[in-house]
């Protein structure tokens, strides 16, 4: 029998939506059906290649587990061991149902409402989240990563690199110092694009340094393995700094003068010192011998050591007091931790300060810039424990005092400066600095970036996140506080949680704790399959995958390589919607509509997509979900590239520029060395912990970086004298991916 012709055989181009790497797609449908998913060659971002997760996305699609109709619960008990007795509904039924709550709610106290959502639905959560900023509330809570998140890593991001997350230079890095993260291995952020680079940089001769607690799959693609004790990173990056500038006085001093705080004058309070006129931090000028406003125009030379007199108060350079700091952590201290031998410690700072190439420049499209070929990487192994903060801290001023940040050879901040597209200038945002002159980022996934400091307040938002400042994502104190919001001075109770896409209970910490937290609260799940989460749900609506539906910007900061080329991508439905599967994004559209919030709603479209002009929504008229991602494609590259230009070419790219990737030498803005306004944020912290009677250790908000034990080293017990350490599979993600067969057989 001859095979049966098809009539219809077609590529499509698309994006991936199982990570927030977003690596571009090419799907095979024959006669309606996908058969195939491979890497799109023509993106810059994954380079034609693909993952796992990628791949099985076809599993996802066809699932035959997959929710595909509103359900309702009948059974008002909740619980995990409790079936709730799902019945379908109408879309008509359950919209109306969800807007009458949504009603009663913003009529009473809009802050009532709760969005919890993850990391991997880039496009969804965000324009939730305009959603629920129309609405009035505060409350957003991010349970995809939640403490799995690397919240101190990404702190360390803003402070430094003008970035969410960090790259190592894959064009001319030679020597990689990785502290246990699979960055360029498999995991992290631009997955595929990455390895490949990473593998390319370790062909060309990089050295790969892994240190890692267990045998890793990038401890297996290394150099050399250096084993460590279970949460002591910071401590070797201590001694390794210690080694640098005590032993082997090596640093790079012409970066640390012009690039860092390194000689702004600290005072015995452990704070700048300042001009009497305008507040702004004083460095002494050797060439003068006299303490100058660090931006004064005459400033002839800056001081990294010695002692200087200032109106009656003696000061060091902030580099001078880090030095000294720095003198404690000894090798052979660290080696009482980590179990690395001092000897390993020292020739490890020995070899990374050698290939710092200290002075060493390079030419790069007709500019000359310092050439520092190092990069120490770190993630949630190195942080996903009580002193992140310090930890991070330490594993960071490796690369700050080498002058190896965001130039060639060094760490890259992921896409921390962008230019825009050479015909619209969009999108665009550039690092910036304020008065103190330390960096300020140009652009940040959460609203607001960690810097400028700002004061510690009380219980604004259900998870406390205004009473820690420094938090960049996520606050793990949400349950608790959800749990019982009095004892916290929450003035209200969450009613209703809006769920896009992710399964907290899973996903966060105790399954039971964060269950009894959201048992009483109304909850609207939208789905792709019946999971924990959903024991706990009301409504259940069914949600179009990745493959189903249109995205307003399927890219963000940190999906794109940090070098080569700027590359922006579709996302477009590759097949009709299955049964009655719909898109987020036209759900919010039709609740817009029935809670009569059409104009607040645009407004704030308008103001978060930066549809300006011809481009805004206009209130008097409604539009489609299509014609929203029409117009921000249009509002960033032109009117001649709008949603259908994107569907047929599937990606538009263009080189990045030297100023672009190694920005920092075109930048006035400082970064830290001394964090100086932890001290004060730390004192506004307590005070206000104090005032709710919340017990917060603050003491972890200093300006220099120490070593303290995490639990795990506090419990000591001579029957129990092993760590136990917890690792993840690459091919999963969260739990969005555990009823995937395909990955659960590569994962067995």
């Amino acid at each position: 029998m001859e095979p049966r012709l098809a009539h219809e055989d077609v590529w499509i181009p698309t994006t991936c939506g199982v990570c927030y790497s977003v690596c571009a797609l090419k799907v095979h449908r024959v006669n309606g059906t996908v058969v195939k998913i491979e890497g799109n060659p023509e993106s810059s971002t994954n380079r034609g290649k693909l993952c796992p997760r990628g791949v099985s996305g076809i599993m996802t699609l066809y699932n035959p587990d997959r929710v595909n109709a509103p359900l309702k619960r009948t059974n008002p008990r909740k619980g995990l061991d409790v079936d709730p007795g799902w019945v379908e509904i109408t879309w008509d039924e359950a919209l109306d149902t969800v807007a009458a709550r949504l009603k009663k709610i913003r009529d009473d106290d809009p802050r009532k409402l709760l969005l919890t959502g993850t990391v991997t639905t880039q496009d969804e959560v965000p324009f939730a989240k305009i959603f629920a900023m129309a609405f009035g509330t505060p409350n957003g809570w991010n349970s995809g990563a939640g403490n799995h998140c690397g919240t101190a890593e990404h702190l360390y991001g803003a402070l430094l690199h003008a970035s969410w997350a960090k790259q190592p230079d894959p064009d001319h890095c030679k020597y990689l110092l990785n502290f246990g993260t699979a960055a360029g291995f498999g995991s992290y952020y631009c997955v595929t694009g990455m390895a490949q680079r990473i593998a390319d940089a370790r062909v060309r001769g990089m050295r790969h340094v892994c240190v890692d607690p267990f045998l890793s799959p990038s401890a297996e693609k290394a150099d050399e393995w250096i084993p460590i004790r279970p949460g002591t990173d910071g401590a070797m990056a201590l001694a390794i700094l210690h080694v640098l500038l005590h032993e082997l006085n090596i640093y790079d001093g012409d970066y640390l003068k012009h690039h860092t705080n390194a000689p702004y004058l600290i005072g015995d309070d452990g704070l700048y010192l300042r001009d009497a006129g305008e507040n702004i931090p004083l460095i002494w000028d050797p060439a003068d011998a006299t303490a100058k406003r660090f931006d004064a125009p005459g400033v002839k030379a800056f001081a990294l050591e010695g002692e200087f007199h200032i109106g009656g108060k003696p000061a060091r350079p902030a580099f001078a007091v880090l030095k000294e700091h720095l003198r404690q952590f000894t090798p052979e201290w660290a080696e009482s931790i980590t179990t690395v031998p001092a000897s390993t410690t020292r020739r490890i700072a020995k070899e990374f300060g050698q290939a710092a190439c200290i002075g060493s420049t390079i030419l790069l499209d007709g500019k000359v810039l310092p050439h520092r070929p190092v990069a120490v990487t770190y993630f949630k192994g190195a942080q996903g424990h009580k002193n992140a903060l310090l930890n991070c801290m330490a594993l960071e001023l490796l690369i700050e005092i080498v002058g190896a940040s965001n130039v060639p050879g060094g760490l890259l901040g992921m896409n921390s400066c962008s230019f825009g597209h050479p015909e619209t200038g969009a999108p665009k945002w550039i690092p910036t600095c304020d008065r103190d002159g330390l960096l300020v980022t140009g652009k940040w996934p959460n609203h607001p970036a960690p810097y400028p400091p700002r004061e510690a307040k009380g219980p604004e938002t259900i998870d406390l996140r205004a009473m820690v400042p420094t938090c960049p994502g996520s606050s793990g104190a949400l349950p608790v506080v959800m749990a019982d919001p009095e004892r916290f001075k929450v003035p209200y109770q969450i009613e209703m949680n809006f769920q896009v896409g992710s399964n907290y209970l899973m996903t966060f910490a105790d399954p039971a704790a964060v269950a009894k937290a959201f048992e009483k609260t109304f909850q609207v799940s939208f789905a792709l399959f019946l999971d924990e989460a959903t024991y706990l749900s009301d409504i259940v609506l069914p949600a179009a995958s990745y493959l189903e539906r249109f995205s307003h910007t399927a890219d963000w900061m940190a999906s794109n390589s940090p070098v080569g080329e700027w590359c922006y991508h579709v996302r477009q439905p590759v097949v009709e919607q299955i049964g009655q599967r719909r898109s987020v994004c036209e759900v919010l559209l039709d609740l817009v509509e029935r809670l009569e919030m059409r104009e607040e709603f645009y407004a704030m479209v308008n103001v978060v997509l930066e549809l300006k002009g011809r481009y805004a929504l206009n209130p008097n008229q409604r539009v489609s979900w299509e014609e929203i991602v029409d117009r921000r494609y249009k509002s960033l590259f032109g009117d001649q590239r709008g949603l259908a230009w994107f569907q047929e070419h599937g990606l538009i790219k263009w080189p990045k520029k030297v100023e672009e990737v190694y920005w920092k030498p075109f930048s006035h803005a400082r970064v830290p060395i001394y964090f100086e306004w932890f001290k004060s944020l730390g004192e506004n912290v307590a005070a206000m912990a104090k005032q709710l009677a919340v017990d917060v250790d603050t003491s972890a908000f200093q300006p220099l970086p120490e070593w303290r034990p995490c639990q795990s080293h506090k419990e000591k017990s001579p029957e129990h004298d092993l760590y136990a350490v917890y690792y993840k599979f690459p091919m999963q993600t969260f739990s969005g991916t555990y009823d995937n067969p395909w990955l659960d057989e590569v994962c067995s």
